[in-house]
């Protein structure tokens, strides 16, 4: 099978992650898997797996932009001369253009929606959902239904999976001395952290104000961010305001998250509205990490409340300080909700499985 993954970018994150990690498995599965972006960080980790990345001009985010038409040119030529049996779709741009080439050339389209979207004129003029259309949660799934009205049986429901394997490694204390070193984190310090795009949406604002509670409690503590964006310098101006410049480290967006999961001991995920899944709840779930985190979106697929970590009502930063405090203090349920969380990965969320159920889906489109 002949397989075009279309997606705006390769850069660091959910989507690119994805890409590149579905693309890497199906490679693996013998299928002919052909990546098209504008390219990204990700790109060299792509093709390290085998699969071939063709580069476009797809850098917009407007499906009536000229680079969007351009792009419908590029990827028609694609598809008839790689002769594709099924594009599939990460994007809302991507879905645009491969709506019209999948038309145009009689393929198969499958689209991948990785979240909440904002209801539009173009989305009504052109939905272009797909043959079939992925939902990465429940939560997307029921808003796909109630807000576009995109029929059930038109969309399948698969979570995102993860190479399990990458996350199962357990560190020393002498290896996670060293990373702490390399990383400027102090050693006789518990350390809490996420792993997050900068943006308002992601509540890093919330984990400060939560961070300055419990130092009251804990001095010994600090808080990681690791992430780009444009609201960086907007959190690390609070982190001054609120004096605690000696509690924070500040990260750039890492290729490779094995190593600074392993020197956190509670990993933090704090969105205020909307989350499709969130695939770095599931890496740090597989690398032993209790998780605490707002119940959003479709994070309730991931954390059962009190089983692998702990839920609470968003944008409340008081709710965050019980049961950080409790987790570093409690050396059992701590040991129990690693034992739960890897449990949970390992059953429902790797990327064998994803991958398996993503290409029964192209079958049934081609």
């Amino acid at each position: 099978m002949k397989i075009l993954l279309l997606t705006t970018h390769l850069n660091i994150g959910g989507i690119g992650t994805y890409t590149v990690s579905l693309a890497r498995s199906l490679k693996a599965r013998g299928d002919d898997v052909i990546v098209a972006s504008c390219g990204g960080m990700l790109v060299p980790e792509l093709t390290s797996g085998g699969v071939s990345h063709i580069k476009i001009d797809i850098s917009t985010k407007s499906e009536i932009s000229f680079r969007t038409f351009k792009s419908m040119i590029e990827v028609y030529r694609i598809a008839k001369r790689l002769k594709i049996d099924v594009i599939h779709a990460q994007t809302r741009v991507t879905q645009v253009v491969g709506y019209v080439v999948s038309k145009l050339c009689g393929t198969g389209f499958v689209t991948t929606c990785h979240g909440f979207f904002n209801r539009n004129i173009g989305r009504t003029l052109m939905p272009a959902w797909g043959d079939r259309v992925i939902a990465i949660s429940e939560a997307v799934e029921e808003h796909l239904i109630k807000d576009f009205h995109v029929p059930k049986d038109r969309i399948s429901l698969i979570y995102n999976g993860i190479d399990i394997k990458r996350y199962l490694r357990d560190f020393s204390e002498n290896e996670k001395a060293d990373l702490k070193d390399a990383f400027g984190i102090k050693k006789d310090h518990a350390v809490i952290g996420t792993i997050a795009r900068f943006t308002p949406d992601k509540g890093h604002d919330v984990l400060l104000q939560a961070l300055y509670e419990i130092l009251k409690e804990k001095p010994n503590v600090q808080l990681i961010f690791v992430g780009d964006g444009k609201e960086r310098y907007k959190i690390m101006d609070l982190t001054q305001r609120l004096g605690l410049t000696d509690n924070v480290i500040f990260i750039k967006s890492q290729l490779n998250t094995v190593d600074i999961l392993s020197v956190m001991d509670v990993f933090m995920f704090t969105p205020r509205r909307k989350e499709g899944l969130g695939l770095a709840l599931l890496e740090a779930l597989a690398s032993g990490k209790p998780v605490v985190a707002t119940n959003v979106g479709g994070i309730s697929s991931i954390v059962r409340n009190g089983v692998n970590g702990f839920l609470v009502e968003p944008s409340r930063h008081e709710l965050l300080v019980e049961p950080v405090l409790r987790l570093l203090k409690d050396k059992a349920l701590y040991q129990k909700m690693i034992h739960s969380g890897r449990e949970t990965v390992v059953e429902r969320f790797s990327i064998d499985g994803m991958a398996d159920r993503v290409r029964g889906l192209y079958k049934e489109v081609t």
